[in-house]
């Protein structure tokens, strides 16, 4: 019964790797069984939050977001926890898209991809029950805020999977719950995901003060709240969707504008409780609870706040302690004193590669006790800033021409008011102001919204050598900028497994078999 494999992945990571032991048949997990999961109105709200827990789970988990941060040189670990070190290899390596792997190097694909068609299937089941007459309130205010919910959940999962997943699974409550989905393109998903957030919006709009939203730990959304949330990640989803430069140039910008002017208006972050409710933050923050072994700030990130650092670490063998002859950064950016620790030593071992050193930590929920807890137990884990909505709102007007506009915005927001950088020039160029635009989002955005850095990186520059690093540059040659569906999925389908990134997919965009 697909009910009980659907909860196994809402449990702690530990108990979530035991998934992979259960029977191949099983894991298909788009096709929802309804009449085991649903009986009365009350379970509308159990198996939506268990949802919302899955999804959580699934994009904000360790394996995915650490690794692919890491990918993405914002964050360095040079350990094997998630399989983080092997994702920092240089020259990178193809993720190994194989049922052979270890199960916490196969969850950096399977805990995104098994965690949103979860949530999905659990949206389903909700929409389903409420069409077949299962109530709350006779389809008053109550019923209609959970099928709102469904719906952001449904286009939330559907939008990550397109993020991540050169390919993405799509199933609605009519369809039949014996015939497999096919298999849909990221594109395709990005499309339906914004769609799915329409309907929020438009259900939750109708209801208006009767509206609430609760399935969030530790937040009550109202609907102008829950609407702004929706458009804000409707935003996220249409601007961060591109591979390449290329397909950068094909985003609708004025829809990325339209949802990011009703977007968020303060930071979006639900509440740490040590169960269903933690965040990758637990690894990535400065002392939060797990010691100085945990992720650094990439060096890449060290040199984008002081241009005089460079961008890779030195080699270490044969030139001194410290091959870096100013170890502690400089900058005019306030930023990196009050949201950065400089830590003198460095705690990966060498042979796992000098790369993955750094000086750096990211200390801003210390600085900041309001801005973040510990991403475990207590505090806000926040993974979307309304700095994130502007900046993308900045980065949509830059592209239609709107360069003042795009200004404004920036002299608005952290880059002056937290940073105390000088506010940019009118006569700032097009790509001078892109820049400014690349480097908040590296700094102001750090550890919030997952994967972050990954997603920016492949969209706005060409992949670069890994003697040719540039701070705000792309990718390096041979990360993948996607991920294949997971081989047990695959299995499942009966296709061969495949893989992207390496010597033989420079750009991280070709399957490789």
């Amino acid at each position: 019964m697909k009910w009980t494999i659907r909860f196994a992945l809402l449990l702690p990571l530990a108990f979530v790797l035991a998934v992979g032991c259960k029977d191949i048949d099983t894991l298909n997990l788009n096709n929802p069984g309804r009449n085991a999961v649903l009986a009365n109105g009350g379970d509308l709200f159990k198996v939506l939050d268990g949802g919302y827990a899955a999804w959580w789970q699934g994009v904000h988990g360790p394996a995915p977001a650490l690794s692919l941060s890491v990918a993405a040189d914002a964050l360095s670990l040079g350990m094997e926890d998630f399989g983080a070190r092997r994702m920092g290899d240089e020259p990178r390596p193809a993720y190994n898209n194989r049922l052979t792997e270890g199960e916490a190097y196969r969850q950096i694909a399977e805990g995104p991809w098994y965690g949103c068609l979860s949530a999905a299937a659990s949206a389903n089941d909700v929409i389903a029950a409420l069409k077949e007459g299962i109530s709350i309130d006779k389809g008053g205010p109550q019923d209609e805020s959970v099928l709102a919910a469904a719906h952001f959940l449904r286009g939330a999962s559907w939008g990550y999977l397109g993020l991540v997943f050169d390919r993405g699974l799509m199933v609605n409550e009519d369809d039949a719950p014996d015939v497999k989905a096919p298999f849909s393109a990221y594109r395709e998903m990005i499309g339906a995901a914004v769609d799915e957030l329409g309907e929020a919006i438009s259900v939750a709009e109708s209801l208006g003060p009767d509206f609430i939203h609760t399935s969030f730990n530790g937040l009550t959304l109202d609907a102008d709240q829950f609407v702004q949330l929706c458009h804000s990640y409707a935003a996220r989803f249409l601007a961060q969707w591109p591979r390449t430069e290329e397909e950068n140039l094909e985003v609708d910008w004025a829809a990325v504008q339209g949802h990011a002017e009703s977007g968020v208006q303060q930071d979006f972050a639900p509440l740490a409780d040590g169960k269903l409710w933690q965040s990758y933050q637990q690894y990535a923050f400065a002392e939060a609870g797990k010691g100085p072994f945990w992720a650094r700030v990439d060096q890449r990130l060290v040199a984008a706040l002081d241009r005089s650092q460079p961008p890779r670490y030195p080699e270490v063998e044969g030139r001194g302690e410290d091959p870096l002859p100013n170890p502690i950064a400089q900058s005019n950016d306030q930023r990196l004193a009050s949201d950065f620790i400089f830590i003198p030593f460095n705690s990966f071992p060498v042979e796992a590669g000098e790369w993955h050193f750094s000086h750096y930590k990211h200390n801003r929920n210390q600085a900041a006790p309001d801005f973040a807890g510990d991403g475990h137990s207590f505090g806000p884990m926040p993974v979307f800033l309304a700095a994130d909505n502007e900046l993308l709102r900045a980065e949509a007007l830059l592209w239609q021409g709107e360069k003042a506009g795009a200004i404004a915005v920036l002299n608005s927001g952290p880059r002056v008011a937290r940073g105390g950088m000088p506010a940019l020039p009118s006569s700032a160029s097009e790509p001078e102001v892109l820049q400014a635009i690349l480097y908040e989002r590296a700094i102001e955005l750090l550890n919030t919204a997952p994967m972050g850095q990954w997603f920016d990186r492949r969209r706005t520059a060409p992949r670069l050598e890994v003697t040719a690093l540039d701070a705000l540059g792309g990718l390096q040659l041979g990360t993948p900028a996607q991920l294949p569906v997971p081989a047990r999925e695959l299995q499942v389908y009966g296709e061969e497994p495949y893989s992207f990134g390496g010597e033989k997919d420079p750009e991280g965009v070709v399957p490789v078999y």
